[in-house]
């Protein structure tokens, strides 16, 4: 998109906010929702690489523009909304962005059939190319410059067999495609699309909470490419089937506690002879509201998440996440946190993952059998000013530390791939709704 045409979309965004309430803007039987945020971001570590390796440590800045209309429709006891972003990204330095455009869109409806059914529909799709946490929620992969493709569904049917219980049924269809591939821009990982189903059944227990029981089935299914041999593991044995129950709690846990609790099972099994997952899972979100200003946010997770890595299958994360929110007066708030996260692996690397004296990587060759378990530890703290309703400033520092046991030595000396440290700087301005 040409960078006059992207000012002309921030500038009538900016607009239209300037001139209605951020309440959004009334629209017949619709609510129409504009916004615009600008983003300056300073860092030591642009390719998130340690200083052992070939780009360690390289710093640099890049900015962001992020327009974004929503429009919803409200009627009767249901309710469908529409959200439409745009991010123009731009480095620097000699930096070499594979694509400075990244398009969202996202889909809510909630519709209410009669008076014990309710429909609900979810629909997120976004063109990216370094929001790596779509394709890989876990956390292997942290840097990308490849751009993909993603879109994530979620269609449920929720039934009220009486007045304080709800069984539910839904299916799940989530797709990955890496597009415009080359040699200098490998892949960060594979093309995949996995689909499923599940019930669910909920317990009122209280006004506002249910207790929970939530039964998954998936099958994950790789899209193989030619370009998959760059990444040196075998694309075709990641096929595998989920299996995922949990149970906890869910809403208003208290006057002053809200969130969710989930604990259970879960299982993946892969279609080749390494390890497969069967343990333990957990996921929590928890906020405590100690006063009207101020609150204490604690998030907790251990779960399988499928890999990339030489012949590993999976990778297991376990962490969380403590994070303090306050609003010091009607103008100035701030937050600050901490997260530790844990991702463990179950194999040893092979020097040749795809068979004996078939190709392989130099690192590979002398990493074999090596285990690999990434720590990963970042804090981070924001300090803000609203303006007004519409209109804020905030000023971001974070710190990261990804220390990974997988290294090497050479002639040069000790090289860690999967490690670096981070510190990062930003100020963002957000006007809108």
């Amino acid at each position: 998109m040409d960078m006059r045409k992207v000012l002309a979309v921030a500038f009538a965004a900016g607009l239209a906010c300037s001139v209605w309430a951020g309440d959004g803007i009334p629209m017949g039987s619709a609510v129409f929702y504009p916004s615009i945020e600008a983003v300056y971001t300073h860092t030591d570590n642009l390719y998130l690489q340690d200083k052992s390796m070939p780009f360690g440590n390289v710093s640099g800045h890049f900015w962001a523009i992020r327009p974004a209309v929503g429009f919803e429709f409200p009627f009767q006891q249901s309710y469908f909304r529409v959200d439409l972003g745009y991010q123009y990204q731009d480095y620097s330095n000699n930096y070499n962005l594979a694509t400075h455009d990244t398009y969202t869109a996202d889909i809510k409806g909630v519709f209410k059939l009669g008076s014990t059914t309710t429909l609900t529909l979810q629909d997120n799709f976004i063109r990216g190319v370094q929001e790596v946490n779509k394709f890989d929620p876990g956390g292997e992969q942290y840097y990308s410059n490849t751009p993909f493709n993603n879109n994530n569904l979620r269609v449920g049917l929720d039934f009220s067999v009486s007045k304080l219980n709800t069984i539910g049924v839904y299916g799940l269809y989530n797709k990955v495609h890496f597009t415009d591939v080359n040699t200098t821009y490998q892949t960060p990982f594979f093309d995949y699309h996995q689909a499923g189903g599940g019930l669910v059944w909920k317990y009122s227990f209280r006004p506002n909470a249910v207790w929970l029981l939530d039964g998954r089935y998936l099958k994950n299914t790789p899209d193989t490419q030619v370009w998959d041999y760059a990444l040196y593991t075998n694309v075709n044995g990641k096929k595998y089937d989920s299996v995922q129950v949990l149970t906890g709690v869910d809403g208003a846990l208290g006057s002053r506690l809200t969130g969710f609790a989930k604990a259970g099972w879960s299982r993946l099994k892969f279609d080749n002879g390494f390890s497969n997952f069967n343990g333990f899972v957990a996921d929590a979100g928890l906020t405590y509201s100690a006063t009207e200003f101020f609150q204490v946010q604690l998030d907790l997770n251990r779960m399988p998440y499928q890999s990339a890595y030489n012949v590993n299958n999976y990778y297991t994360t376990t962490g969380g996440e403590l994070a303090l929110h306050h609003q010091l007066s009607r103008y100035v708030f701030w937050s600050a946190g901490y997260h530790y996260q844990e991702n463990a692996y179950p194999d040893r690397t092979e020097m040749y993952p795809l068979g004996p004296m078939s190709p392989t990587t130099y690192e590979f060759l002398l990493t074999g059998g090596q285990t690999r378990k990434d720590k990963i530890n970042r804090a981070f703290a924001e300090l803000g000013y609203h303006f007004s309703k519409q209109l804020s400033l905030k000023a971001n520092y974070q710190y990261e530390d990804r220390n990974s046991t997988i290294k090497y030595y050479d002639l040069t000396g000790i090289h860690r791939p999967y490690s670096y440290t981070e510190n990062r700087i930003a100020v963002q301005a957000q006007f809108g709704w």
